[in-house]
């Protein structure tokens, strides 16, 4: 149990100097994130007024905004880094004499570290995620067909076709050159510029160049290849089914399992905490080092490292190409293109990130339960706020959204910078511990044989009390349908913000009859379920509101006769709402589910009304179902309210 007690203690060391350093520099870190936060929406607000009419000047606006972003994460970063002392940490370590300017400029530390910084961003789905938020805020303002996804739709046309490819192609090449100049000339300007224009990149391909994909899927899809494809899984299914194993229903479970599972826990619980901590080591680095300097000197931090190896690939690649002619050389230098834009914004990450792991199974486990309780403690403050404020309509949470994401944007990530700066500084120390002789640096840390060599049976406490947090904090962090629900009774009115819906007894059935006659019964193996509803507007009009059954883990949309209600504000719409169910479903706890339909639904309100069915009821049901007859109305009625 040595090894579960030093994981405990080493998280709460972390967890404690963590909330005593950022109590110290919540100001200074709140003000440079609120700068970026600022910046961030200034764009997101330019971006979607500017999307009907100039659709492709939202990419480099909205690409301002996210380097606006990165960059007040960088800077708080280094200021953390600065009050904890980990540059004399770091040149102690390296053994390095005096700092490089990247110590002391804020420019060239922004220069050097945001592209690599945007495609972590991107690999974990931020960039994606903010992306998002704009496609959402333009369709709320211009309407689904006049959105910024609509206008950016290169398959629309043969001239929108060949923008994109351009687009695409040309930023991409417009990086290289740009990177280029800037490795010949040192102009930092040129730097963020490079930056800028990858993410200009990033967006192009999350707000256009999708579609491609997508596109050749389809047109792949309808190939004799994928016939081909799919007859030969049939004929593999229909051969285990010999064994009586459903082999599609297995695979299928095991996807499941492995996407829903397996994955969100290696990915975003463990991989993007760690992650997180390889691009804090490149920031706090003793010599940032820039693209070029990682590639052809190979003089990563991690090079001071033990185990760390020296790439020299894309300099031998451009001697071979100096050497070469014609078609070999144009090879060469393709190849040393590609290679180099993944060292510009992979090899940092990745040179940082064999330092961190370095730091042993303890330190690694302590800072990622750390991490994933600071995760939930934002995922708490933001619940807390969202219940304060109640559910409300769309249109507020539009209005509410950038306070909203302070939460996460600001508040937390100030957390979380503080508490990447104090874990770095812990494996520095621990570094330092392991060959005192060679740093100089004297501080307590865990004992050797703890750091150098777990024993076994401390290997699995640690591994299963991290898997253990990290499966709770994943179904934690992945809550869906976040509402302000209310409950009712039938012939109960109940509140759906700010409008009543009342639920009458409902009916059930065998055969449907349409009240209006001229039809004949409609019969069903299943059971329809007739459930009348009125909905009352005393205040807004404009919105509808959608009912599903819900009865344990199963969901029934309405199929005939109404699909949804609206009411103008002081009347009242009544209607009919059918469902065909599973007889195995009439069944106690029956209950409609009602929600407005809105595009940004935002935290909403939702209400759930009883049907009241019971145990009881459940069964005289089932003894009258055969051949019973239910009514429903295809048409809605209006009145006003209290007529």
């Amino acid at each position: 149990m040595t090894t579960v007690t030093a994981l405990v203690a080493e998280t709460l060391r972390m967890a404690a100097r963590t909330g005593q350093l950022w109590w110290r520099l919540w100001p200074q870190l709140v003000g440079v994130l609120l700068l970026g936060w600022a910046g961030y929406h200034l764009s997101l607000i330019i971006s979607v007024d500017l999307s009907p009419r100039l659709p492709w000047l939202v990419i480099p606006t909205f690409a301002a905004g996210l380097v606006s972003l990165l960059a007040g994460v960088v800077v708080t970063l280094r200021m953390v880094a600065s009050q904890l002392g980990v540059t004399s940490l770091v040149r102690a370590a390296s053994g390095a004499e005096e700092d490089d300017d990247g110590d002391v400029s804020v420019l060239r530390l922004l220069t050097i570290t945001l592209l690599p910084f945007l495609a972590v961003y991107a690999a974990f789905g931020y960039v994606e995620e903010l992306s998002t938020d704009l496609v959402v805020l333009s369709s709320y303002t211009t309407g689904f067909t006049e959105n910024v996804l609509a206008r950016l739709n290169p398959v629309t046309s043969s001239t929108a076709l060949v923008l994109t490819i351009t687009a695409v192609v040309g930023l991409y090449v417009l990086r290289r050159v740009i990177d280029h100049l800037y490795q010949r000339s040192g102009l930092r300007g040129l730097g963020l510029l490079t930056a800028f224009v990858e993410a200009c990149f990033l967006l192009v391909t999350v707000l256009s160049g999708f579609r491609l994909v997508e596109h050749a899927g389809l047109w792949l899809g309808d190939r004799r290849f994928a016939a081909w494809w799919t007859a030969a899984l049939d004929d593999l299914a229909a051969g285990f089914s010999f064994f009586r194993l459903d082999l599609p229903a297995v695979l299928d479970r095991v996807g499941a399992f492995l996407t829903d599972v397996l994955w969100p826990v290696l990915w975003d619980s463990l991989s993007e905490p760690i992650a997180w901590l390889a691009m804090a080591a490149l920031v706090f680095g003793s010599k940032v080092l820039s693209v070029a300097e990682l590639w052809r000197k190979g003089e990563p931090l991690a090079a001071r490292v033990p185990g760390a190896e020296r790439m020299r690939l894309t300099r031998r690649l451009g001697q071979a190409a100096e050497g070469a002619t014609g078609v070999r050389r144009a090879v060469l230098h393709v190849q040393e293109a590609f290679l180099g834009d993944i060292d510009d914004k992979y090899l940092p990450t990745l040179q940082s990130l064999r330092l961190v792991l370095r730091a042993g199974a303890v330190f690694l486990g302590a800072y990622v339960l750390a991490f994933a309780v600071m995760r939930l403690l934002g995922l708490g403050l933001g619940a807390v706020l969202s219940g304060l404020i109640g559910g409300q309509e769309g249109d507020t949470w539009v209005f509410l959204q950038p306070l909203v994401d302070l939460v996460d944007q600001v508040l937390m990530m100030s957390v979380q910078v503080t508490l990447l700066a104090v874990a770095f500084a812990r494996a520095l120390t621990i570094f330092a511990d392991r060959t005192p002789e060679e740093t100089g640096v004297e501080t307590a840390s865990l004992p050797r044989q703890l750091t150098r060599r777990l024993r076994p049976l401390g290997q699995l406490g640690v591994a299963l009390a991290l898997c253990t947090v990290l499966a709770v904090s994943t179904v934690l962090l992945q809550r869906e349908d976040e509402a302000d629900v209310t409950r009712a009774q039938v012939d109960q009115a109940g509140e759906l913000v700010g409008r009543q819906v009342t639920t009458s007894a409902p009916g059930f059935g065998q055969q449907l009859v349409d009240v209006s006659g001229g039809s004949d019964p409609l019969p069903t193996t299943g059971v329809f379920v007739v459930v009348p509803v009125e909905f009352a507007a005393p205040g807004r009009s404009g919105l509808t509101v959608r009912a599903e059954l819900v009865v344990g883990q199963r969901r029934y949309q309405p199929g005939l006769g109404t699909t949804s209600l609206s009411a103008d504000a002081g009347f009242v719409t009544s209607g009919d709402f059918v469902f065909e169910i599973d007889p195995a479903d009439v069944a106690a706890g029956m209950t409609v589910r009602y929600t407005l339909g809105e595009l940004f639904s935002g935290y909403s309100g939702r209400l759930e009304t009883d049907l009241g069915v019971d145990r009881a009821r459940a069964e005289e049901l089932h003894g009258d179902l055969v051949g019973q007859t239910v009514t429903y109305r295809t048409s809605t009625t209006t009145r006003g309210i209290g007529s």
